[in-house]
């Protein structure tokens, strides 16, 4: 089966290809931001985003008559949470509607116009499919403070895969995102740990700000006197130092890579350095997630662990074994967003996942 996934971000259209569950394709596209302000409807953006990406399949020499599914978020106010087929009258609901700063809306009529292509040029089904998450984040006011004036948190995170994965935990339980409480890790090159609460993301750490956990690349949380004391050393310019914290931390600055393929190589040959730093890294995780569990009072359904690096089972292993008496906690492994997206159209094919109509779910 081959499915092709996308996203819309800001000025970007992201794309792969899926062949059983195997990525064939990944590409990005930057598209010129004076060309997507000129169209001011979801419809006409995704008319101009289409034209492009098309451009580009075309280019890559990309077979559209065994293309299976194509899917993509939807982004769109008046629909539950869920797997959507894109529709003609979903997409008629959403032609005039005015768009709004990030819109994923576009995508939809995309999923929907690429299908209709498929179809009509080539004796096959391609179905399209939209995934609609209920993506509304209200960090605390009081988490936005930090302990020194002049200084805001305002946490950057993996905020589609906590969402993704506690759509997938509610789908799967037959509940609905507003119904759960949970604990979601972000286990990637950079770890964020979020409190997920009925459908709002209340606190996550900012790992590209040096918060919370050590991971394959960033540095997390340090001694804030070591770190002063290092910025003024001289040694170092401000350039270097952000490198040193976000890209050449965490395992990359005790191993000397930070690659899941490689530190797994590592620990399965026996080499102790690397399995005192990971599980180190381990203990870190396990101890944001505790700390996420106290913003919930400790009223926690189910603890995710997400990512690529929960591919890595002797590393969640380590995990499980820490916070395992807060709550149940579960593996939910994907490579990346494209790669979601993908699973979840796989998913609801097979009937695993409900296929969800628009004009039977407008809320």
């Amino acid at each position: 089966m081959k499915i092709m996934a996308f996203m819309l971000k800001q000025s970007v259209t992201e794309f792969a290809i899926f062949d059983d569950g195997v990525q064939i394709l990944d590409e990005e596209l930057e598209h010129s931001v004076s060309d997507l302000h000129a169209r001011l409807t979801p419809h006409e953006q995704g008319q101009f985003r289409l034209g492009e990406m098309m451009e580009a399949l075309v280019e890559q020499e990309v077979a559209f008559d065994n293309i299976d599914i194509v899917v993509t978020l939807a982004g769109c106010a008046g629909l539950r949470p869920g797997i959507y087929l894109a529709s003609g009258g979903l997409v008629d609901f959403l032609k005039e509607s005015e768009i709004d700063e990030n819109d994923m809306r576009a995508g939809v009529y995309m999923a929907y116009a690429i299908a209709e292509y498929i179809n009509s040029s080539y004796d096959t089904e391609c179905i399209p499919l939209v995934v609609e998450l209920k993506m509304d984040n209200q960090i605390n006011e009081e988490a936005t403070l930090s302990g020194l004036r002049g200084i805001a948190r305002d946490p950057v995170f993996h905020v589609y895969s906590h969402h993704y994965a506690a759509a997938v935990h509610a789908w799967e339980n037959s509940k609905s995102q507003s119904d759960v409480k949970l604990v979601v890790a972000h286990l990637g090159t950079e770890t964020s740990v979020g409190a997920y609460d009925r459908e709002n993301i209340l606190d996550s750490n900012s790992p590209l700000d040096g918060e919370g956990p050590f991971s394959p690349t960033a540095s997390g949380s340090l001694p804030v006197d070591g770190l002063v004391k290092l910025c003024f050393s001289g040694k170092y310019d401000m350039d270097e130092m952000l490198n040193m914290v976000t890209r050449e931390g965490g395992l990359t600055a005790h191993l000397g890579s930070g690659k899941l393929s490689v530190v797994q190589e590592s620990w399965h040959s026996g080499d102790e350095k690397t399995k005192m730093i990971v599980k180190a890294m381990a203990r870190e995780v396990a101890r944001e997630i505790g700390a996420r569990a106290v913003v919930l009072r400790g009223e926690v359904e189910t603890i995710i662990l997400t990512g690529p690096w929960a591919a890595f089972t002797e590393f969640t292993n380590e995990i499980v074994s820490r916070v395992e008496w807060i709550a149940n906690t579960e593996i939910n492994i994907y490579e990346s967003e494209l790669s979601s997206l993908s699973t979840a159209a796989m998913e609801t094919f097979h009937g695993n996942m409900k296929l969800l109509l628009f004009e039977d779910n407008k809320q």
